[in-house]
């Protein structure tokens, strides 16, 4: 993942959490603020990349209040947010928080168009100087055109129609793949159907590694992203792969996962 990557090139201490059907397991946080100090947790409670698991509120309770016993930062990760399909939207972290320990950020690009790059952050006092500081070096300023014409898109009411019209769009997208996978992956294949985002989590049956099946996926011509690539250690997660619903039309998604179906079937002969 790209942060993931950022953390690593910055030559930052990674430490992993689990996560479940409900987001990171919060429950386990606290023996490793006790042990490692942190100097941020970094977290995406909605459609969590790679899961696409939502963080539930009482874990969001939880969170804050550790993160306010152990005076932790927490970087909130809200990039498909708004892709939600079904079920109630979750408060952010950041309504939760009157102290200002949140740094909650968005963006547009995965929403509207990827060549958009244009985000925005909520944050406060020191944290907020501070980043402001940084942002004027990395890059002196975004776009004053791109921002006027985002500012009047969304102004007058067209993001939100987009929006709509987008989830009514993934929606089928994730229905037709999780279909698909139920009809032509083997049965011992493990998926957690996501209420909204736009990836599918999978996990192989019979511990298959998944950087093996993607040479043999590509042959077919069809790819993924192993799961290793989302884990702080590249060891952990070889069963695991993230597959993207959101630019294939169910015609062509249905043939994809036959693809892959046919790709597995050959990793686990061979």
């Amino acid at each position: 993942s790209v942060a993931l990557d950022l953390f690593h090139a910055l030559n930052l201490k990674i430490v992993g959490i689990s996560t479940d059907e409900h987001g990171m397991q919060v429950e386990k946080l606290e023996k490793l603020l006790q042990q490692y100090h942190p100097k941020l947790i970094y977290t995406i409670p909605n459609f969590h990349n790679p899961t696409g698991a939502c963080l539930s509120s009482q874990r969001r309770r939880q969170l804050m209040a550790l993160a306010d016993r152990y005076n932790a930062p927490i970087l909130e990760d809200d990039f498909v947010g708004d892709l939600r399909y079904e079920g109630r939207a979750q408060p952010a972290l950041k309504a939760f928080d009157p102290g200002g320990r949140v740094i909650y950020t968005s963006a547009f690009s995965k929403m509207l168009m990827p060549g958009l790059r244009v985000g925005f952050l909520a944050a406060e006092g020191p944290i907020y100087d501070s980043l402001v500081s940084y942002k004027r070096v990395n890059d002196l300023a975004t776009s004053n055109l791109l921002q006027r014409a985002l500012e009047a898109y969304v102004t007058v009411g067209r993001y939100q129609a987009h929006l709509r019209r987008s989830c009514q769009v993934y929606r089928k997208r994730r229905d037709a793949m999780l279909l698909d996978i139920n009809r032509h992956l083997p049965v011992e294949t493990h998926v957690a159907p996501p209420q909204g985002g736009l990836f599918i989590w999978l996990r192989l049956p019979d511990h298959l590694s998944a950087r093996k099946l993607l040479p043999l996926a590509c042959q077919e011509g069809v790819a993924f992203d192993p799961g290793n690539s989302f884990f702080p250690g590249d060891t952990d997660g070889k069963d695991y792969m993230r597959l993207n619903f959101a630019i294939q039309s169910p015609e062509d998604i249905e043939e994809g996962i036959k693809r892959l179906g046919r790709a597995i079937k050959h990793l686990a002969a061979s």
